[in-house]
């Protein structure tokens, strides 16, 4: 053997086991604490079948118009910095470069134009950004965000919540590709424009097609890796605005579902002539005649009135299986309170043992195990199969194992010999298994296609909001 090969064979039996070494970044996927049930992807199939090609993120209208203004002039700068047409995932990297600052500026500017109730506006990354803008005078970079989260913003930030309508909305991006401007993304970017008055960027919409428009922003070319620094230095009006900007421009207050100013151009988009529009539509309007205060009325209402779809028709128990294991999840949070740990005999003594675990033992027998024909209808099947015996000791010991094994996200607590240890900090009320209905019908008031956000459902919204949680950003 040569002296290299008994190299190789030493290093080989000093590594003993394989390893595999990545030379490239891949995509970070942000942790939550949801899905503490492992019922995620059931849960999404039933919200598909509600709402299809939308998300809880997808909740503002008006972040659907100023993303279409930012993807078009983002496009201009792009184009006109030598990119194409993004086909790879380098080219699509690179896209989201010149993109990602007009989304963290428009964070900016709602903080900076009403600085009394941003807070209650769809604002991610507003911690960061509200130092950066208003305590550090913008003088960090990446707006005050680290490396890692300005790059995990793409995740995190309103293009991650919207990519999705983007794909699949008619008309937004060309082909579908979530990135090239189609004529309905070019009308709303056109309309916000014009709203901006003497804070648009000082060239024309359009301007990587038009010679004036080429000459100013060609020194994009020059951007290289500094594309937010090009952005600053380029739209200095970003966080001007006139009398009506902060009803005109920035992202609604939670609370506010009136019609939009520019619902004329959503309202085909969102709930227009294609089948999945005209499915959110025909939904949006069922759930505006449901006279209801708690969801799982709305989800019996919704399966009454369409009761020739087998998915919807499930909707009220996989709904009632759902939040009873929820609310044992919050019974456990509530034994363990600030002390970090609980014991199992703990939780069962508690009063509300008995009745919770009776209705999830109830919940999981209503269940028709095996009879649905949706994906991923076999981790409710697993789920129920565990409750069979109603009794307290048995009921939790089953959900907390169930929790540490199947839950998805990150994990609330484990169980070891008897003792219950807090995994992340604890807190009760957690967001439940939801179906869009939120945001759903908040869009539909918001283009006007209902009079107004069902009263039932106004309460619910920080249920309904599933989105990662603004720490990922801090």
């Amino acid at each position: 053997m040569t002296v290299n090969e008994q190299n190789v064979t030493r290093k080989i039996q000093l590594l003993g086991t394989p390893r595999v070494f990545f030379t490239a970044p891949w995509e970070p996927t942000l942790e939550r604490r949801g899905d503490a049930l492992g019922l995620r992807a059931v849960t999404d199939q039933f919200a598909e079948s509600v709402a299809p090609y939308l998300s809880n993120r997808i909740q503002d209208g008006r972040w659907v118009t100023i993303l279409a203004w930012c993807i078009a002039r983002s496009h201009d700068v792009y184009m006109a910095s030598g990119g194409r047409r993004p086909e790879t995932r380098a080219q699509q990297r690179d896209r989201y470069a010149w993109l990602r600052p007009l989304e963290l500026m428009w964070v900016a500017r709602t903080i900076g134009l009403d600085q009394d109730g941003w807070r209650k506006r769809q604002l991610p990354g507003r911690r960061r950004v509200k130092r950066w803008y208003m305590d550090d005078a913008r003088r960090s970079d990446y707006f005050g965000m680290s490396t890692d989260q300005f790059k995990a913003y793409r995740q995190a930030g309103m293009y991650g919540g919207l990519r999705l309508a983007f794909r699949h909305w008619p008309g937004l991006t060309i082909a579908g590709d979530g990135w090239t401007p189609g004529p309905q993304t070019h009308a709303l970017a056109k309309w916000l424009d014009a709203k901006l008055g003497t804070a648009r960027p000082p060239w024309a919409l359009g301007g990587g097609d038009v010679e004036d428009g080429v000459k100013r922003v060609r020194s994009a070319k020059s951007g290289g890796a500094r594309e937010h620094a090009w952005w600053l230095r380029h739209w200095i009006a970003f966080d001007q605005g006139s009398r009506t900007a902060v009803s005109n421009t920035l992202p609604c207050i939670r609370t506010n579902h009136s019609i939009l100013p520019e619902a004329r151009l959503l309202k085909p988009i969102i709930f227009g002539a294609d089948d999945a529009g005209r499915r959110r539509l025909r939904i949006a309007r069922v759930l505006a005649s449901i006279k209801a205060k708690e969801h799982l009325d709305f989800c019996i209402g919704l399966a009454r009135r369409i009761p020739e779809d087998p998915t919807i028709a499930l909707l009220p128990r996989f709904s009632r299986l759902a939040d009873a294991g929820m609310e044992a999840m919050d019974l456990i949070v509530q034994a363990i309170g600030e002390q970090g740990s609980t014991s199992l005999a703990q939780v069962v003594r508690l009063p509300q043992a008995r009745g919770v675990c009776a209705e999830l033992h109830d919940a999981a027998m209503a269940w028709p195990r095996g009879q649905m024909h949706v994906r991923h209808s076999e981790s409710a099947d697993q789920f129920a199969d565990l409750f069979k015996n109603p009794t307290p000791t048995h009921c939790i010991a089953a959900l907390l194992e169930h929790h540490e094994t199947r839950g998805g996200g990150l994990r609330w607590f484990f169980l070891r010999k008897g003792l219950i240890e807090a995994g992340v900090a604890t807190r009760t009320g957690a967001s439940r298994y939801r179906f869009r209905f939120w945001a759903l019908c908040r869009l539909a008031a918001q283009c006007g296609v209902i009079g107004g956000m069902p009263t039932g459902l106004i309460d619910m919204e920080f249920d309904e909001v599933d989105a990662p949680e603004e720490t990922q950003n801090d």
